[in-house]
């Protein structure tokens, strides 16, 4: 069994990189020359961007959870 400090860490940090390319996926539709450097086109900015969707809203739902759960513990 992991340790739970291990496993909100990973959910923190996992929340943090997804938050990041969704920005950057999300601005590399608009602008994709700027903001990807060219690496990323429009379409698959797009599609990298739609997908996250998914992911962040879990990460999204189970950090809040685990501070939640967290905060109430020390009340």
């Amino acid at each position: 069994m992991m340790d739970k400090k291990l496993v909100r860490k990973i959910i923190h940090w996992g929340l943090l990189a997804i938050i990041i390319i969704f920005i950057i996926t999300g601005l590399g539709v608009a602008r994709y020359r700027i903001i990807t450097l060219g690496l990323l086109t429009k379409p698959i900015s797009f599609q990298v961007h739609t997908y996250l969707i998914f992911p962040l809203i879990i990460f999204l739902y189970l950090h809040i959870l685990l501070t939640w759960k967290r905060k109430k513990k020390r009340d």
